[in-house]
């Protein structure tokens, strides 16, 4: 008897070492969804989430958006586990680059967000991330919308350029409140006056050149007051004003920083 237990005994043993546990899928794609990844949790529409393995948006509304609780949503596991190469590579599966998952997004805000597709009043599109006008025609003079096969390869266009976007373009959109707050054409002016050296340009005595007209602004020197916020704001409220005929060339400074600076000289020589 003692025989026959101590041989019961050991095949229990053996048998003991070969059973090996099984992860589930949830559990394999989760350790590949690693929380600190960008490319886990963006939200295309904020109301959804795009699946970085497959590039689809999956509507999930009660996800908060954290990477953490990604697989506490079962509208999010669902989408997982129901995707036939999922189901066969497993926690092998790879993840689209980050780029290629921002591309889907944003195509999806082009398409689809309101602060995406705003326009100034004469139907040119506004950038939702450097709030500047831009020239590509979003409204029709009616009214209507252009064809999106039309406006998303521009749009793309001014975005590869966009110092903004490019810095975050996931999270680095405004909203809706902020882009009419700021409006299109004063923003353009804004970083203009900020980042362009003809608008730093005066004579003589001071007063500041303005580049759209080449004539002096007495009533900004240059001199007096410090570069700054408070003076780059005078000269935007100038610019805006119904004084500067900036208006007529969209903002857009045809002069060059040498046109002008030669402009500045001959005033200081005849006077």
């Amino acid at each position: 008897m003692a025989e026959w237990l101590s041989n019961l005994s050991g095949k229990l043993r053996n048998f003991g070492k070969s059973v090996t546990y099984s992860k589930s899928l949830t559990e394999e794609l989760a350790e590949v969804l690693d929380p600190s990844d960008a490319r886990v949790a963006i939200r295309p529409l904020g109301d959804d989430w795009l699946c970085p393995f497959t590039g689809k948006r999956v509507l999930a509304p009660a996800w908060n958006g954290s990477s953490l609780t990604l697989m506490k949503c079962k509208a999010i596991t669902d989408h997982l586990t129901s995707q036939p190469e999922l189901q066969k590579l497993g926690g092998r599966a790879q993840l689209k680059t980050f780029e290629e998952l921002v591309q889907i997004a944003v195509n999806w805000r082009l398409s689809n967000s309101p602060n995406f597709k705003l326009a100034a009043p004469d139907g040119e599109w506004v950038c939702p991330y450097c709030l500047q006008k831009s020239s590509i025609l979003l409204k029709n003079w009616d009214g209507s919308a252009t064809d999106l096969d039309f406006f998303i390869p521009q749009a793309w266009k001014h975005l590869k350029d966009c110092a903004q976007y490019q810095q975050d373009p996931v999270s680095g959109a405004k909203s809706v409140q902020e882009i009419e707050a700021s409006g299109g054409d004063r923003a353009k002016v804004s970083n203009l006056v900020e980042n362009d050296p003809r608008f730093r340009i005066c004579d003589a005595e001071g007063s500041w050149l303005c580049p759209y007209s080449a004539r002096p602004v007495a009533r900004i020197n240059l001199k007096r007051e410090p570069w700054g916020h408070e003076l780059q704001q005078k000269i935007v409220d100038y610019v805006m004003s119904p004084d500067c005929p900036g208006k007529y060339s969209q903002y857009n400074v045809e002069r060059t920083a040498g046109e002008l600076k030669a402009v500045a000289a001959k005033k200081m020589a005849t006077m």
